[in-house]
């Protein structure tokens, strides 16, 4: 834990007349097909959206990814899952009983458990709990107060450091192993290389991805969990979760650097560990 105040079908184009039918001319056919309605359904990639239209944040709807696992023959993603599980995008849950999938939208998130605990949709209330050096209890319904920390680089390539932390993270021998950073970097120059990275281990885990949006603006970005903190007698200020992230991951969502007091609020939703990092 870094020593810092916690403040913060068929193409008809393409076939040859000898794999048409015999009884059939390959003018006639040729004719059938420039007339006949050839709408073709999206390949879907990993994340539900068709190609091309891929997102990040996987904003594509449920009947996409179940349609997905239908035609696959099986649960998709959730396979194997016999409980309630999030998605990787993280707007919905699932589980597969009897080879068929069962999956419910999630319109504010999904909220990951430990198993054998169903993961389960997030709710609009919570009950702030904060015991110890710093939190460990998710909020239920996914909003947090934003404040910033760290070492970071900003939109113009000047380099920010901060006189309250060290800038070696809590999960900095996790980033290197991982190759997040190199072995050879020194703490500042591992969340400088990240940038986009958050506090927060002990509610979400070293490495955890998240995506973090300013509800004000609809301002989302993709961020991993690189530290510990910050600390309940902060988060007791405003009876409230806090979400401590480098200044860049601030000033993109907010336009500034923030406080506890700001209370600038965020919504937070975990993502799969390989969503790329960045604005989305």
């Amino acid at each position: 834990m870094a020593t810092r105040m916690l403040s913060n079908a068929v193409d008809c184009d393409i076939v040859t007349p000898m794999k048409r039918l015999v009884a059939v001319s390959f003018m006639a056919v040729a004719a059938a097909c420039a007339s006949a309605d050839q709408t073709i359904a999206p390949v879907l990639d990993d994340s539900g959206a068709s190609d091309g239209s891929a997102q990040r944040d996987g904003s594509p709807g449920d009947a996409s990814r179940a349609s997905d696992a239908s035609d696959a023959g099986g649960c998709g993603e959730f396979t194997g899952n016999a409980r309630f599980a999030c998605s990787k995008d993280g707007n919905s849950r699932g589980k597969c009983i009897a080879q068929a999938p069962q999956i419910e939208a999630c319109s504010r998130g999904c909220l990951r458990s430990q198993a054998p605990t169903d993961d389960v949709c997030m709710g609009t209330t919570t009950s702030w709990s904060c015991n110890g050096l710093y939190g460990t209890t998710k909020a239920s319904d996914g909003d947090y107060y934003l404040t910033a920390f760290g070492c970071w680089v900003d939109a113009n390539a000047t380099t920010h450091v901060d006189p309250t932390d060290n800038c070696i993270p809590a999960c900095f021998g996790k980033a290197q192993s991982s190759g997040l950073c190199q072995k050879t970097d020194t703490g500042p120059q591992c969340e400088e290389k990240a940038n986009w990275y958050v506090a927060d281990s002990g509610r979400f885990g070293c490495l955890a991805r998240l995506r973090v949006e300013n509800p004000k603006n609809n301002k989302k970005v993709i961020v991993v969990v690189l530290d510990a903190g910050p600390g309940c007698s902060v988060e007791s200020k405003v009876q409230k979760a806090i979400l401590d992230a480098s200044g860049r991951v601030d000033e993109y969502l907010f336009g500034a650097q923030l406080g506890y007091s700001d209370k600038g609020l965020v919504h937070v939703v975990e993502v799969d560990p390989s969503t790329p990092l960045g604005p989305i």
